[in-house]
């Protein structure tokens, strides 16, 4: 996969030398129907971990590579292109959490990637010292699988407790457990999604409002979730109570989200994205 990431940026580098949102009542045109599998003579390449899917993809990969690496420019760029990627001096990019500065980086020997923390002010030094808060490497060696960072969902104030989200491989799906920053350790008995396309925000310490595959007629032809659940810690996933579900026919998904201010105020916001360019908002009343 590196490979293959530093030959798109040699191509990039080749070929340089040679959404706004509408709201309203009203719904737009239905769109073109989706054709359905049995029309679809290319659905097998749906099976990301299928064999047969997999042979296909390195093949087509092999094809390209061939005429890239023809190229007579293409070996000093894939060079040029490795060099910055692993450039130990690059900039660390920050995330501010609490007082303490966190990073997700990847090198020559964290492939996959470390998060990492530090001080604020060590992060304004000239060579921050670093202390590696989960590594993603490690984990996916442990678990015997390929897991890709697809970033933290933290708990508002104070950041302490995060979710973690997991991608085998680096596909859309996740998995996503409960992660306490301060002791960089993963929650024993807390909140975990199994593996689905979904959206989760913190309501509170104890609630996380939740769209993912709940089973039969939830996700939309598009693959994406359109029904948002309530789910409280210490009870069973489908025990999650729904608050708010789009429609089948959207041709993106819903989910929900909590807002809040200095003053420790929040509210909580639905998002139904209908297309890709109209989308609705509802408050939820405080309870």
């Amino acid at each position: 996969m590196r490979k293959l990431s530093l030959a798109m940026a040699a191509l990039t580098l080749i070929a340089c030398s040679g959404h706004a949102i509408a709201q309203g009542p009203s719904l737009p045109p239905a769109a073109p129907a989706v054709p359905s599998d049995q029309n679809d003579k290319y659905i097998w390449l749906e099976g990301a971990n299928d064999p047969k899917a997999l042979d296909w993809v390195k093949a087509e990969n092999a094809k390209s590579a061939k005429v890239l690496e023809a190229d007579p420019r293409f070996a000093a760029y894939e060079a040029d292109a490795l060099k910055i990627a692993e450039d130990p001096n690059r900039l660390a990019l920050p995330q501010l959490r609490g007082n303490e500065v966190y990073n997700l980086w990847r090198d020559k020997d964290h492939v996959h990637g470390i998060l990492r923390k530090t001080t604020l002010k060590d992060y304004l030094a000239q060579t921050p010292t670093w202390t590696t808060v989960l590594d993603f490497d490690a984990l996916g060696k442990a678990e015997n699988v390929k897991w890709v960072s697809h970033g933290l969902t933290c708990l508002y104030p104070g950041d302490g407790l995060c979710l973690v989200s997991l991608s085998a491989g680096g596909e859309d799906a996740d998995t996503l457990r409960e992660f306490d920053l301060k002791t960089g350790k993963f929650v024993e008995g807390g909140f975990v999604l199994p593996h689905s396309k979904q959206n989760v925000s913190w309501v509170d310490k104890d609630t996380l409002l939740v769209s993912r595959d709940w089973g039969a007629g939830t996700m939309t032809q598009s693959g994406y979730a359109f029904v948002v659940k309530e789910w409280k810690r210490g009870t069973p996933l489908d025990s999650a109570k729904e608050i708010f579900r789009g429609q089948a026919s959207d041709q993106v998904g819903s989910s929900g989200f909590t807002i809040h201010d200095a003053q420790g105020h929040s509210l909580t916001v639905i998002h139904r994205g209908v297309t890709f360019f109209t989308s609705e908002e509802f408050v939820r009343p405080r309870r």
